[in-house]
């Protein structure tokens, strides 16, 4: 089992545009890509960005919940929807605290200013008649 930090070097391979999430109203994304130890061993991680609109550029990258410093393989707590997007994970890797804010660096990076849905984007919210509000 291989466990990633700061000494290896991560690389974002591919983004994928899931859509909007209903209750946030945010697009979700599925990132991927891979972290190459010292020795040259490549391992696959994913990433999703957070859909909370208070903090709409935060990604979440081996998301442990509550737990969030305990290191668990990759792609624990990230949505099913993310994980059939994204490329296979690989088996056993972990990822220390340190590597996973490096990843999410790398992604607001890539991904930040496409993060909040432009107004076409958003559906629209039919008005209410006046004749129905009395």
């Amino acid at each position: 089992m291989a466990k990633a930090n700061l000494k290896w070097t991560f690389s974002i391979e591919n983004t994928e545009r899931l859509g909007l999430n209903a209750k946030s109203g945010l697009i979700t994304y599925a990132v991927s890509g891979i972290a190459t130890s010292p020795d040259g061993e490549d391992s696959v991680f994913i990433a999703t960005n957070n859909l909370d609109p208070r903090y709409p550029e935060r990604f979440k990258v081996n998301w442990n919940g509550s737990k969030a410093r305990m290191p668990l393989a990759t792609g624990h707590g990230i949505g099913d929807d993310v994980v059939q997007a994204a490329a296979p994970v690989t088996a056993g890797f972990l990822l220390s605290r340190g590597a996973r804010i490096a990843i999410a660096a790398k992604c607001k990076v890539l991904l930040g200013n496409s993060l909040e849905p432009t107004a076409d984007e958003v559906p629209a919210v039919p008005e209410a008649d006046d004749e129905d509000a009395s």
